[in-house]
């Protein structure tokens, strides 16, 4: 028995001297007739830099053959870069621009002083302990003050078979407006976060 060594995936062949050696790795299923020769006409500038060089043009040049795409690998290659060209399509059609989210860009034309507003904004944004940013057009949003929820139509949910609530009837949050596109979003006060944090890290003490 003989054996040869596929160029492409390196596997041991064995093959019968009867038969004769294979002609494709039956592992990768790439030929093993050895290297193809393809004949490439060089530009006349290249003849031109081989003969000041002292050098004659090739004629030939020798390269290993392209690997042979399997039908199937090449209809999921297929099947992956339609599902590409539809997600992108779907993108252009549900995701709107940052720059058109940004209402403040309506006004610019309105006698308003945009840098001078914009530098405004970055001094009151420097004076917050928290900055977060709009969900809506990504820009960073300014704390507008507090506003007291609960009360009347909010019944806080037990966590525990003691009936603590995660939250208590009444309770205060933080009002942020985006400057850019005037989105308004809540978040807990710190006092409200730090009872949070202590009642379910408590929960199966109470």
């Amino acid at each position: 028995m003989d054996t040869t060594i596929c160029p492409w995936c390196d596997s041991e062949i064995v093959w019968d001297p009867e038969f004769g050696p294979e002609e494709l790795c039956p592992h990768c299923h790439n030929e093993l007739n050895g290297y193809r020769t393809l004949n490439i006409a060089l530009d006349e500038d290249e003849d031109e830099e081989y003969v000041e060089g002292g050098q004659k043009p090739p004629a030939e040049v020798r390269r290993a053959p392209v690997a042979p795409v399997a039908p199937q690998e090449e209809q999921q290659q297929s099947f992956a870069s339609r599902a590409t060209s539809l997600l992108n399509d779907a993108e252009l059609f549900t995701q709107p621009s940052l720059s058109s989210l940004k209402t403040i860009e309506q006004y610019g034309d309105e006698n308003f002083n945009m840098v001078q507003y914009e530098e405004n904004v970055e001094q009151l944004l420097d004076q917050q302990e928290e900055i977060p940013q709009c969900p809506h057009c990504q820009e960073y949003m300014l704390l507008a003050g507090t506003q007291e929820m609960g009360g009347t139509g909010f019944t806080p949910l037990p966590a525990t078979a003691n009936n603590v609530a995660i939250l208590p009837s009444t309770f205060k949050v933080n009002v942020y407006v985006c400057p850019s596109c005037f989105h308004v979003h809540q978040s807990l006060c710190e006092d409200e976060r730090v009872a949070i944090i202590d009642k379910i890290t408590n929960l199966n003490e109470q």
